[in-house]
Formats: structure tokens, sequence, C-alpha cells
């Protein structure tokens, strides 16, 4: 029987008829959905599942996803009595509520501390694994403003993802230097599989304008009308394609190219993608996880190279347990290929980037050993491969 548990009032779950898991780099909450007998053995009373429990789903004995129940829908007819279930990551609320900040307005507060802010009236911790560059000269929460959306359009002026560790808390993050040992490989352990590219989203010319506020001691040219711009070289080399965007907040040339690198990595990512299934939930050495590094072999792909972890979907259905993985280039999520990270003035030191671990509660005893190491150089295979992951 699949090791699946769904903790809830002090009750632990089990006997699932079908499961769906979702989790994801480019998603703030990872999600599920479940559906189970309502009436347990040896339980004379219909399990007490009800909307707006806090919750955890562990698989194979690991928690992927706490947070709460969203929703419950109970169901029988003459031979059946079950009951459906979907919640989301405790980060969900970001998605759905309010910002809200006693002034609604920050200055020189860096990513960092923003988040901090807004987070903490939803008990939400933020582990930060990366450098979140420097501070902002102003923001202002925006009518109407969800706290995710708040958080979003700062992260995209520092390149940096927001992503939930399936324990309850947010990460500021990028683009994960973690390797699975277990590669993907055409005919052996793939069971199925499909690539797409697609250039319809992506662009040779990308220019990023913004409006900084000037000072005394800065150009004047710098406040007038900064600009960054980006070269996406694939697409410059065979069409003109440019794209013009607004910054979503005030920033600087070098802060705006950044803006405009991140903008051209990421269509990148986005338009080359492999989704695959494999057998059960876990490899070699654990569950597959978003923001990991894994080695795709398909020839039909045209692929050798490695590939990042995007977007894991465990699934348990008549096929019995499979994941569903989406890959795409690591580059894509992560600072810019090819760029130093001395752009951000502020760096992590090395010392506390190399081996880092983060303490983070799971039943009050969990460690998350974080995503460390030294900037991410690019590990794309020198291996003759098909041009469509260019």
């Amino acid at each position: 029987m699949a090791n699946i548990q769904l903790k809830v009032g002090g009750g632990i779950f089990s006997g699932w008829e079908s499961m769906e898991i979702k989790t994801g780099i480019e998603q703030i909450a990872g999600a599920f959905t479940l559906s189970v007998t309502e009436r347990w053995a040896g339980q004379a009373t219909p399990a007490p599942i009800m909307a707006g429990l806090p919750c955890e789903v562990w698989l194979e004995g690991a928690p992927v996803l706490t947070g709460f129940i969203d929703e419950t829908t109970p169901s029988y007819d003459a031979n059946a009595h079950s009951v459906s279930v979907s919640g989301r990551d405790k980060t969900g609320d970001l998605v759905d509520c309010s910002a809200a900040h006693a002034s609604g307005q920050w200055s020189n507060r860096t990513l960092l501390q923003i988040a901090r802010d807004v987070c903490q009236p939803f008990g939400i911790q933020i582990i930060n694994l990366t450098d979140v560059g420097d501070p902002f000269t102003s923001v202002n929460i925006q009518e109407g403003e969800r706290a995710f959306e708040l958080l979003d359009r700062m992260a995209r002026m520092r390149a940096v993802l927001l992503m939930s560790d399936g324990l309850g808390n947010l990460l500021l993050t990028r683009a994960g230097q973690s390797r699975i040992n277990t590669a993907l490989v055409e005919g052996q352990n793939i069971l199925r599989a499909q690539a797409k590219f697609d250039w319809k989203d992506r662009f040779g010319f990308y220019t990023v304008k913004g409006q900084h506020r000037g000072s005394d001691t800065a150009p004047v040219d710098n406040a007038r009308s900064p600009q960054g711009k980006a070269v996406d070289a694939t697409i410059a080399a065979s069409r003109y394609r440019p794209l013009v965007l607004l910054a979503e907040d005030q920033g600087q040339i070098s802060s705006l190219t950044q803006r405009a690198e991140w903008e051209a990595n990421v269509r990148l990512g986005r338009s080359n993608r492999a989704t695959l299934t494999v057998q059960g939930w876990s490899h070699a050495d654990g569950l597959w996880k978003p923001n990991q590094l894994v080695r795709l072999v398909s020839p039909l792909l045209y692929a050798d190279l490695d590939l990042l972890t995007a977007q894991v979907t465990y699934r348990l259905d008549g096929n019995g347990t499979t994941t569903e993985l989406e890959l795409c280039r690591p580059e894509a999520f992560d600072l810019i290929a090819g760029v130093k990270t001395s752009r951000l003035n502020s760096q992590i030191s090395n010392k506390k980037r190399n081996g880092a671990a983060v303490r983070v509660a799971a039943d009050k005893k969990s460690w998350q050993k974080a995503n460390a190491g030294e900037g991410y150089v690019s590990a794309i295979s020198s291996t003759p491969q098909g041009e469509g992951w260019k």
C-alpha cells in the first residue's frame, strides 16, 4: 500500500483512493487533492476532516506539504461513501489575502526585510538562501494588492524565486545546485515523455524601463530615463523581435539590466520544457523534489544534458504511484548566466553559503538542508544535442 498520510486535528489518515500533490519553483504554494474513504476501519463516526483545519501531507515518511484544508466534499451513493479533500501550503494565504503593513510603505528596505514584514502576521517564516540585493529606495503597497503580488514584483526586480519549502515556510532562492544522482534515461526509467520548444514568447532584445529618484550625488541621466537591456542571442541571430517592459518598481540602471536579463532567461526556460512520468515518488536518494538538477538522456527529445526540476507532481491513481517531472534549463531561474554576483553589492560570503544548514520546524524535529554552495555555474553538457534546447 502507498505510504501516504494526512495529519489533521491530531489524527493520521491513510487508505487513499487517489491523490495528486503539485509543487514547484513557479508557484509559491504547493497544492493537493485526494480522495479517501470517509469511515475508517474501527471508527463509528466519519473522519473529522473539515475545511480550515491545519494539515500536513507526508509521503514515504517525509513531509511534503504543511498548510490548511481548503475544501472538503463528502459524497455517497448506494455503494460507496467517500470524501474529497483539497488544500495548499501555508503560503497559500499570501496568494489569497491582501498585503498589509502599518504605513503601507517601506523606505530603504531589502526584499528580505519587506518579506518578513508582510509574512509575519500570517505566521510564515522566511528562509533566505540567496543574495537578495540592494535595498529598495521606496516600496508602496498598491491599492488592492495581494501579499504575493507585492512580493512577486519585488522579487522580479532582484531575480529571486519565491517558493514554499513544504514545511510552512517561504524560501527566497534561485536555481538549485543540489544534484539528483539518478539519471532519467530513455528506455530505462521513463514511462512517457514529451518536450516542447516554443519561440512565440521569446524575444531577441529586451528593454526594461524604470524611473529612479534622483539625488544630489547621482548622475542626472540615471534618474531621467534609466533602462536595462538584455539579448537572447539565439533569437536575435535570426529574427528582429524586441520587447519593452516597464519595471515593477523604481530602479537604477544596474538593477534594471538585471531585471531584463532575468526576463530573457525565464522566457527561455519556459519555452523549452520536458515533461516526463516515472514510476513511484522516489529516486535512489529520496523523493523527487523541485529545484534540483537531474540528467536527462533521451535521443527522442534531443536531450543529453542537465536540467532543473521546475515542477513535481506526485500521483496515486489506477496506474499506481507515479511522479510527473517538468524540466527546464537551469540558467532560466538562476541569477544571470555569465554575470558575476558582484552586480549585487551585498554578497553572501562563501563561508556562509557553503554547507549552510537551516533549521526549520516539521513536527518540531526536522532539519532542512539549505541549497548552498558557490555561485551556480551551468552544467549543461558539451555532448552534441538537438538545437531545440538553446
